[in-house]
């Protein structure tokens, strides 16, 4: 399914570099009508129909008139405007792609309904970094391990359900719009969650997609246990990616064993640390109940990675431990973020194997 877009622009060369830069590009999701004239978009809307409609601010038509036939915008000059005679204003002159955006999170606010995956019968695999106590890394090898996936031709999405967490720190990209307009589309009825992700979701170079993260934490709080497993069903099903990388803290309850079954992959990032270790036990112990009372298994699809292992007596393997182990990355000290993942993705490429 097409999205109908019809713009109406009395600047003709505007109107034609943004008409060729959407077709080249986005030829498959739109079916584009535009106009120079005001009577012959009248017309057209008159006559036709449309799912967005895009009409310059000076082009002699209220957008009003025209929000009977779809999600109207005006097209404006002025990039710090959000919105003129109550209707929402979208920059003209930014980066064509991220007009694309706008118009994927109008038509998503609509409550329509467009398939836009690649292909049928397939689903993304689900992966989830976690760990059984704080500090051992695990947001950081989730982020090496979607640049990973990402460096092998993989379309890849890093996603970041951490409270406090930051997508920031390890990916960056242009784009509109934050995580907290994916919260909004998962609490209304009408809003269209795909396209809604679709329209926000940014790219780093390294190719990882990922949300900018909410503009306060406060927004992430409001992210209950049905719209995550909302979130992951819409991902998994949706055949846009091949891998999404799950940065998330691990709970122990049988909701978040229903978040624990939807996963292929499930890395347990510790540090061999005493007191890590011996979360990690008790945790694996609660683990192991819930299992047989909900008839489960998610510990089949488990795998342990030694993060800030030391080789000094601060750090020991887990006794008795059932799970297979990815490898063990060293301390690296005095090092930003960044270089740490670049390290992990040249150094140590065995932890990558089976993965």
């Amino acid at each position: 399914m097409q999205i109908r877009l019809v713009i109406g622009e009395h600047d003709e060369r505007y109107l034609n570099n943004l008409v060729r830069f959407l077709e080249k590009n986005y030829l498959d999701k739109l079916e584009i009508f535009s106009f120079s004239s005001p009577q012959m978009l009248e017309h057209h809307l008159a006559s036709g129909s449309a799912d967005v409609i895009l009409i310059d601010e000076n082009f002699g038509m209220m957008a009003k008139e025209a929000e009977k036939y779809g999600k109207t915008a005006y097209l404006c000059d002025n990039a710090s405007e959000t919105e003129k005679d109550g209707v929402r204003t979208i920059a003209k002159f930014k980066k064509p792609d991220l007009i694309y955006k706008d118009i994927l999170d109008l038509y998503a606010e609509g409550g329509n309904r467009a398939a836009f995956g690649s292909g049928s019968g397939y689903f993304g695999n689900l992966v989830l970094v976690t760990s059984c106590s704080g500090g051992t890394g695990a947001s950081t090898f989730g982020a090496a391990l979607a640049r990973q996936y990402a460096s092998k031709g993989k379309k890849t999405l890093y996603l970041n359900l951490e409270p406090m967490g930051s997508s920031a720190d390890f990916f960056s990209g242009s784009g509109n719009y934050r995580f907290e307009d994916v919260i909004f589309a998962l609490k209304s009825r009408r809003a269209d969650v795909l396209l809604k992700m679709e329209s926000t979701v940014r790219t780093d170079r390294s190719g990882v997609s990922f949300f900018e993260p909410c503009s306060t934490s406060m927004y992430m709080l409001e992210l209950t246990h049905e719209d995550i497993i909302k979130t992951l069903d819409t991902l998994r099903s949706s055949r846009t990616y091949d891998y999404v990388v799950i940065d998330m803290n691990l709970k122990i309850s049988k909701e978040f064993m229903e978040i624990l079954g939807r996963m292929n992959r499930i890395i347990l990032v510790q540090d061999g640390g005493e007191t890590s270790n011996t979360k990690f036990a008790r945790t694996m112990e609660a683990i192991g109940i819930l299992e047989e009372q909900m008839q489960m298994n998610v510990t089949g699809v488990m795998s342990l990675l030694y993060n800030r292992f030391s080789s000094s007596k601060s750090s020991r393997e887990i006794p008795g431990l059932k799970l297979p182990v990815l490898g063990k990355i060293p301390p690296i000290k005095h090092a930003l973020v960044n270089e740490i993942i670049e390290y992990i993705g040249k150094e140590m490429q065995g932890v990558f194997e089976g993965l």
